[in-house]
């Protein structure tokens, strides 16, 4: 991955103060350190003037040190992890009735952003414009309110965040406009406005060179609060819990069917203690008998959150005429659906959907599920075993589907299935390699979190997707058992309740 991707994208707009008029002195020559400037086409390390690849600029001449600089520089600083990028796009003495949607300076502002976000993410907008309007203050909030919606939707950023700056005060008839501007983060979420105060021109309008510098880190400090109070509206957390099997019968080996409801209740205490939107069972709430699941279910009435149950083996390890009954006792009648929450695509995947053992002896999928069985028995896989599954094709399409829609919306998709994709250690999935071939390769795919293998596993395979197979609890050695994820916007990070581990799985 070269260093022009995953950039941070800022998109500069505006009029002759954005487009930079003050002297770029020696100090500010230098290219700035991991940031990049799109030049409509590709990307350069930035410097001085900034508004030069602008598509609407006047004569290049007239381009010198804008705010831009001072906040890539800032920014940077504030975030050192990161490469950012700056779209710059401002053009001297345009009023903002230019800059309304379906304008041209709106349309190429939209077309630059797109083309440039193939290289990362559009994360806010710096915007410097009012000298042309002073004289009409009193229509300018509704205008740029009326921009900042439009960008926003147009760009499908809904929360982008925006910064304006006020204008010099140099000559007194500005002094309204200033005033008015203060208003627009009461109007708008996610919006600041950057004071003017304590800045000099060099003509009564354009900021000199230290004043530019100056409004470029206000503007930084700004937009990073912005950020910091999106990031943590964006952050939410979720239970997840694996393999109660819970079955009134004798301990064998290292499964302890009975004592697994006193770990499940000691567990959900700890699931309470957060402030959990909701949490996942990933199958196998019990060993055996369909009356089995009244005992597990009644405990987790004590939870919080509201639990999603996924379909594992042995929640079908009940009689032919009652597996009809389990998806509606567990109020997941179809087995496989998705939901949303924040930026991510949740998928509950049915892995019993081709299977012996979750399907009646004779049935269509019963049958098939034997025809795969013969046929990987034949080639020697190791997962062709009858307590395995695979995905069908319907819900293949669905999936399938799914993920591109997420992918075309930049959205993140997490899996929960009973059966692992990976590692093949004879506990996978049926058809995983179908399912990989499928959506494996899609940037959208964040995760596939499963049950099934009760000593859990953890890989990232080669195109970074996340497998992380969670302890069984019916063979916990601890007391309580389980996770609570947090999603964070670029990463998921797994506390482990129990002696189920910590983890910290980023994004791509």
């Amino acid at each position: 991955m070269s260093a022009q991707d995953s950039l941070d994208i800022y998109l500069g707009i505006g009029q002759s103060n954005m487009a930079g008029r003050a002297e770029v002195k020696e100090d500010l020559a230098a290219p700035l350190t991991g940031v990049y400037l799109f030049t409509g086409t590709d990307w350069v390390p930035a410097a001085n003037p900034m508004n030069i690849y602008s598509s609407i600029r006047k004569d290049s001449s007239m381009q010198r040190l804008s705010p831009a600089y001072g906040f890539a520089q800032k920014i940077s600083a504030l975030n050192p992890e990161k490469n950012i990028g700056m779209v710059v796009n401002a053009k001297g003495g345009s009023a903002i009735e230019e800059w309304l949607p379906g304008t041209h300076f709106f349309n190429e502002i939209v077309a630059k952003s797109r083309l440039a976000a193939k290289n990362g993410t559009i994360k806010g907008v710096i915007w410097h414009q009012g000298e042309s309007n002073v004289n009409r203050a009193d229509q300018y909030l509704d205008q740029l309110s009326q921009l900042i919606v439009a960008l926003r939707d147009t760009l499908g950023l809904a929360d982008l965040p925006f910064v304006a700056g006020q204008v010099s005060e140099d000559k007194a008839n500005r002094k309204p406009f200033n005033q008015m501007i203060l208003n627009l983060p009461d109007r708008l979420p996610y919006t600041a406005v950057v004071s003017s105060h304590g800045t000099t021109t060099f003509d009564s309008t354009h900021f000199d060179s230290p004043s530019q510098v100056l409004l470029g880190e206000r503007y930084a400090y700004n937009m990073k609060t912005l950020l910091d109070q999106k990031q943590a509206k964006e952050s939410f957390a979720f239970g997840v819990i694996a393999d109660v099997q819970y079955a009134d019968a004798a301990t064998a080996g290292k499964r302890n069917y009975r004592g697994t409801l006193n770990i499940l209740e000691q567990t959900i205490p700890f699931l309470n203690a957060y402030n959990l939107d909701f949490s996942v069972s990933l199958g196998d709430l019990i060993d055996r008998d369909f009356a089995s699941f009244d005992k597990p279910l009644a405990l987790l009435e004590n939870s919080r959150a509201p639990f999603h149950h996924v379909w594992g083996n042995h929640d079908f390890s009940v009689a032919d005429s009652l597996k009809q009954e389990v998806g509606k006792r567990l109020g997941n009648e179809q087995g496989y659906y998705a939901f949303e929450h924040g930026r991510i695509v949740f998928l509950v995947l049915n892995g019993m959907d081709i299977s012996m053992e979750g399907n009646p002896k004779g049935s269509e999928n019963y049958e098939r599920a034997e025809a795969l069985m013969a046929e990987l028995e034949a080639a020697g896989a190791n997962n062709a075993k009858p307590w395995n599954g695979a995905i069908g094709k319907t819900q293949m399409q669905w999936l399938s589907s799914q993920v591109k829609d997420a992918e075309r919306a930049g959205k993140k998709v997490l899996v929960f299935c009973h059966y692992p994709l990976l590692p093949e250690n004879g506990l996978h999935l049926l058809n995983n390699r179908e399912v990989l071939d499928t959506i494996g390769k899609s940037p959208a795919l964040l995760a596939w979190f499963s049950g099934h293998h009760h000593e859990g596993n953890y890989v990232q395979d080669e195109h970074g997707v996340h497998h992380l197979t969670f302890e069984g609890m019916v063979e916990a050695t601890s007391p309580v058992l389980g996770a609570v994820v947090t999603v964070h916007p670029n990463k998921l990070i797994i506390h482990g309740i129990g002696h189920e581990a910590d983890r910290i799985l980023e994004f791509r």
